[in-house]
């Protein structure tokens, strides 16, 4: 919780109107990672959330601590949740303080989203419609939009412009398939001399070598999905989550006649 006294402030929890909370699926993924990790602060440390807080916690404090026990480790952790919540309570912190605090993060999130489900109906829009594409479509569709690159914003010459920031956990095979799938869908909508379609005009999006913030990455791909490196790296508490499809190889190609 990040907290250095009794007297310090409240940091890392997350409240019940917050949309992360609400749309908590424990099938997707942890609840949370150690960079940004909070509990449900209002839920008992058995409500879907602490669960999956408390095994992230568990994890990582036996990756530090190797000679813990990782069910102690959750139970203690349980235990200390309770007495957060009644600190909490006898505090008498104000939900609406913590709501204003978090305002412009979750503005950000829901920018964020917007863009990425965006960028992933658009690939799934060519995919359907491109013969060649279309066996694509359920591999596409088991990435999802928690698997797309996110975007930050720059400017060039005050035209608006968005530098693509990947995934870490992403293998860059894949990164390379999905750039085809944006590669045609700009030229079905503009062609080859540039002229669009009615509608929105599709984002100036540009190759950069920065990663987004740590994300969960998508459970239960192809073994080839994910960054070599990356899955090296992982504990076995965390290769347990992910759960990655050992015996599955994914062609992440296309045909020879629509390469670019």
């Amino acid at each position: 919780m990040k907290r250095i006294g009794d007297d310090a402030p409240f940091t890392g929890v997350i409240l019940p109107h917050e949309t992360s909370l609400v749309n908590f699926d424990p099938r997707r993924g942890p609840c949370c990672t150690v960079e940004d990790f909070a509990v449900d602060i209002f839920g008992t440390p058995k409500s879907t959330w602490n669960i999956s807080a408390t095994k992230v916690f568990a994890r990582d404090f036996v990756a530090h601590y190797p000679n813990s026990e990782y069910n102690a480790v959750k139970r203690a952790f349980s235990t200390h949740l309770r007495s957060l919540r009644r600190t909490y309570k006898q505090a008498g912190l104000d939900e609406a303080a913590l709501k204003a605090r978090q305002k412009e993060d979750r503005r950000k999130e829901r920018k964020r989203s917007v863009c990425i489900h965006g960028i992933i109906f658009e690939r799934l829009d060519i995919a359907r419609a491109v013969s060649d594409l279309q066996p694509h479509v359920s591999m596409l569709t088991r990435i999802g939009p928690d698997g797309m690159s996110s975007d930050e914003t720059a400017n060039e010459n005050d035209v608006p412009q968005y530098r693509i920031l990947g995934r870490n956990w992403r293998s860059l095979e894949v990164t390379s398939w999905l750039r085809v799938f944006d590669a045609i869908y700009r030229h079905n909508r503009y062609g080859p001399a540039g002229t669009g379609s009615r509608g929105n005009n599709a984002r100036m999006r540009f190759e950069s070598m920065s990663m987004g913030h740590p994300q969960r990455a998508v459970r239960q791909l192809p073994r080839n999905a994910y960054r070599a490196d990356w899955y090296d790296g992982l504990d076995q508490y965390d290769r347990e989550e992910l759960d990655r499809c050992e015996d599955e190889v994914y062609a992440f190609t296309h045909v020879p006649n629509i390469q670019l």
